[in-house]
């Protein structure tokens, strides 16, 4: 956990001093999916910044979660470093999920909701929720009873497709393009290693 904790916090500082560097370069618009008058203030440009950055550094910090999840049960290393992971992710997606609520939008659910540059902001939210909700039980409560592994799958399965497609279908930039389809990729490819080792423990 320490490890991945000096991590997340190197990948945070990274996404926060990027912003502060790229503060006067029109790298995202200031104007929202699809056109239309500009919903951003040029002031509010390293904040934009800050909020692309920190879902940037949240997606790879949930690569190895989502990859690591199949083998859970087979590892106790890879179950240390599934929740080292998950729980890191967290922290640092709900660092964005401020910046974009509080900072970006002044907490103005009318302007969230209705807004073209969020896509789904209730399944967002409840995502959020979820996503805590799940990381408290791993540290607090360590069952796997029935319910705890559909949910927790189920959480990390809505995680893979909001991430996603957050960034492979909608990223405004080919870097947030590339870490979305880099994020499938690994998790089709451990998807596949994990089939093939419970078929392999089936046959042997």
């Amino acid at each position: 956990m320490a490890w991945t904790s000096a991590f997340a916090a190197l990948l945070l500082l990274l996404a926060f001093a990027a912003a502060w560097w790229t503060r006067d370069l029109p790298l995202f618009a200031l104007t929202p999916p699809g056109g239309g008058a500009a919903d951003m203030l040029p002031s509010q440009r390293q904040d934009l910044h800050t909020t692309f950055f920190t879902i940037w550094a949240a997606l790879i910090l949930v690569v190895p979660a989502l990859c690591l999840l199949p083998f859970r049960h087979r590892s106790a290393k890879a179950a240390d470093y599934w929740l080292a992971f998950w729980t890191v992710s967290l922290l640092v997606f709900l660092v964005h999920f401020y910046w974009a609520v509080v900072v970006i939008f002044g907490n103005d659910w009318s302007r969230i909701l209705n807004t073209p540059r969020v896509t789904v902001p209730r399944l967002d939210t409840v995502f959020a929720a979820w996503w805590v909700a799940d990381v408290l039980i791993a540290w607090l409560w360590r069952s796997e009873a029935l319910w705890v592994r559909v949910q927790r799958w189920g959480v990390h399965a809505l995680a893979l497709l909001l991430f996603f497609m957050g960034a492979a279908r909608e990223g405004e930039l080919a870097a947030s393009r590339t870490l979305g389809w880099l994020l499938g990729v690994a998790v089709v490819v451990s998807a596949v290693i994990a089939l093939q080792n419970h078929r392999r423990a089936r046959t042997a």
